[in-house]
């Protein structure tokens, strides 16, 4: 009588193999994340919240009928302020309900301005009595810019 043997091929991997694979996908997925973080533009990302914070500045004007200043004195700080109109000298009261938090590194500049402080004031209908005295130009720490330009008819373009 002879015995029969039964030979059994290998199908598949074994769990040492699916780790080491995983393994060496988790590294590489790594350098790929690290890699990828530098690509997000925060000058692009800064125009986006000043933009957004000039039409609620705006909004602020329309839905309250006062006027409504907006004033960069620095680099990195712009007020929010209200009053009856934007030809009032005194008695301006500061809004604290919006805000302009910039990613870190980011540059407010007006090119062509005079010296700070640059102003534009939306009047109780929206609209700005005069031009501002230049664009604003958005720089962050890898030297990419925004420009942000001002229309008489309130509107802010995010260039």
């Amino acid at each position: 009588m002879q015995s029969s043997a039964t030979t059994y091929q290998r199908a598949g991997f074994t769990l040492i193999e699916v780790l080491v694979v995983m393994a060496i996908l988790g590294i590489l997925l790594t350098l790929v994340a690290l890699n990828v973080k530098g690509l997000n533009n925060d000058a692009e990302a800064a125009g986006s919240i000043i933009s957004g914070a000039f039409v609620q500045a705006r909004t602020q004007a329309l839905s309250t009928t006062s006027a409504v200043r907006v004033t960069l004195t620095g680099p990195r700080v712009l007020t929010f302020e209200t009053n009856a109109r934007c030809s009032d000298t005194t008695a301006w009261t500061t809004l604290t309900d919006i805000s302009t938090s910039m990613p870190d590194g980011v540059n407010i500049t007006a090119p062509g301005a005079a010296p700070l402080p640059w102003k534009v004031c939306f009047t109780s209908r929206g609209e700005l009595p005069t031009l501002p005295p230049s664009v604003l130009k958005l720089t962050d720490a890898r030297a990419r810019t925004r420009t942000l330009t001002f229309y008489l008819t309130g509107s802010v373009d995010n260039q």
